[in-house]
């Protein structure tokens, strides 16, 4: 069945449509011109740097393989390098030790230093023999902002700390700067020593026919809590 419109129906409908149609031409022509106001910016934590001191570097010198003893590994001095941190704001942060040459690290050979595995780390190797390894640990003497600062570490990614702690893992504990004892404090400026203490592989696991370089690498990182 056709569906027809009477004329007076044809009339309402187009003076219906030519009404909407004037509408939006006038709604069209009377826009005013406008632009986008936008607001940006980005809250950033506080930035920290770390520095060590001699270049980053422990360093031994020469030592005679005379002075190697058959069977017996060989405890060297402790040496000390300068730690530095500095911050565009106050930030409580832990330092975060990785050993860059673990697959050279010997099994118990630091354990007169410290008896644990997770502080034994690795010295390097030459011609596919394990130099030897060593420990790190932190001066309690460390100042931040000026002011005296007692070493904390944590085993839980800061969920809790420890007091009276100087050795440095590289199994991802924290080590920290307090004044109570407990709880890392906020800084802008940190001032500490590592020390480093190696260990020499007996001299019959040693290449000594040529020169052996020690070779420990650890990274030092900055986490922020």
């Amino acid at each position: 069945m056709a569906l027809t419109l009477k004329p007076n129906a044809m009339k309402r409908l187009f003076t219906h449509v030519a009404l909407t149609s004037a509408l939006c031409a006038a709604a069209a022509a009377h826009a005013a011109p406008s632009v986008e106001l936008r607001v940006t910016g980005v809250i950033r934590p506080a930035a920290c740097t770390p520095t060590l001191g001699n270049g980053g570097t422990a360093d031994y010198g020469t030592i005679s393989a005379k002075s190697l003893v058959a069977g017996q590994y060989k405890v060297l001095e402790t040496k000390q390098v300068n730690l530095s941190v500095t911050c565009d704001a106050p930030a409580k942060i832990a330092i975060v030790a990785v050993d860059n040459c673990a697959s050279s690290r010997v099994a118990g050979i630091t354990d007169s230093l410290k008896t644990d595995a997770a502080y034994n780390f690795g010295l390097g190797s030459v011609a596919n023999k394990n130099i030897g390894g060593y420990v790190v640990s932190f001066s309690s003497g460390a100042t931040a902002d000026g002011k005296a600062a007692g070493n904390i570490s944590s085993k839980d990614k800061g969920i809790s700390w420890n007091g009276n702690t100087s050795y440095v893992d590289h199994e991802g504990g924290y080590f920290s700067f307090s004044q109570d004892g407990a709880t890392p404090i906020a800084m802008k400026t940190l001032s500490t020593v590592i020390h480093v203490q190696a260990v020499l592989n007996r001299p019959e696991n040693l290449p000594l026919t040529q020169e052996v370089q020690l070779d420990g690498s650890t990274t030092i990182e900055i986490r922020y809590l």
